[in-house]
């Protein structure tokens, strides 16, 4: 098992101290694999058991098991010389499919079906390529969404927006500095927000109305230095929704009928 399924299996018991320590641990996994508890301690402001406790919350032993897991992880991306291409388009198939099964779009749904207009922002070029899709399939639908293309334009947007719009942001981690900020004002206003991340414990997720989780998937690709992660979630998770909306498009006509027949 995976460091991050680890996490996200016991995210309950993780308070935002918590959070920190793991947020710092994924964005440097090869360098907390070599550094001590006390370093780790000091870059994230906490104290020594802090982090111990961390790691026993995950169910495992101590910080050194904690180690020792993102030492396997690395090392297994890089063992092998050669991979079986189908064997792993089969496995990120599969894994992607577990993942977005797990969604629920009900809320969500209901939300973007309520909405008189809708804003979609992507905080960099892959997340704008999801952003892009969102817009190419919704439309099919007779959703329009109005793409933000940067902080000016976010401002002005938001200075005219009422709780009665609706608000999509994509970001990988939902960590960086823009996205939390137009959350938290969004947040402020009341305004309902829908976040499309692949991480369950980040601020933006927190900050949102409604949240879509996509865990990105390694793929062996012979990088230097770092493993590639499939982006193939979002683009599925993004396919799902629209399909899952169609239908209860299709529902609430259905239901408009029915009450219109028995007045």
């Amino acid at each position: 098992m995976l460091l991050e399924d680890l996490v996200n299996n016991n995210l309950s018991k993780l308070n935002p101290t918590d959070l920190i320590v793991w947020r710092y641990i994924y964005a440097h996994k090869k360098e907390c694999c070599y550094i001590s508890i006390y370093d780790i301690a000091d870059a994230c402001n906490v104290s020594r058991t802090t982090v111990l406790r961390f790691a026993k919350k995950l169910g495992l032993d101590g910080f050194s098991d904690l180690k020792m897991m993102l030492k396997m992880q690395i090392s297994q991306a890089w063992e092998k010389p050669s991979v079986d291409i189908a064997q792993a388009s089969i496995n990120l198939c599969q894994k992607v499919g577990e993942e977005v099964a797990k969604q629920d779009f009900t809320r969500i749904n209901k939300l973007l079906y309520n909405a008189k207009r809708i804003f979609i922002y992507s905080s960099g070029h892959v997340q704008k390529n999801v952003g892009n899709e969102l817009l190419r399939l919704f439309v099919n639908c007779n959703v329009y969404m109005y793409e933000i293309k940067g902080s000016d334009e976010f401002r002005i947007t938001l200075h005219h927006a009422t709780k009665d719009d609706l608000f999509i942001i994509v970001s990988l981690t939902g960590e960086s500095e823009r996205v939390v900020e137009f959350a938290q004002k969004l947040h402020a206003q009341g305004i309902p927000l829908i976040s499309f991340t692949h991480l369950k414990s980040n601020k933006l997720a927190s900050l949102s109305t409604e949240s879509v989780y996509v865990t990105t998937i390694s793929l062996p690709a012979r990088l230097e230095g770092a493993s590639y992660e499939s982006m193939l979630g979002f683009f599925v998770a993004a396919e799902i929704w629209f399909v899952s909306y169609s239908q209860y498009c299709a529902e609430q006509i259905s239901s408009d009928d029915e009450a219109n027949m028995n007045e």
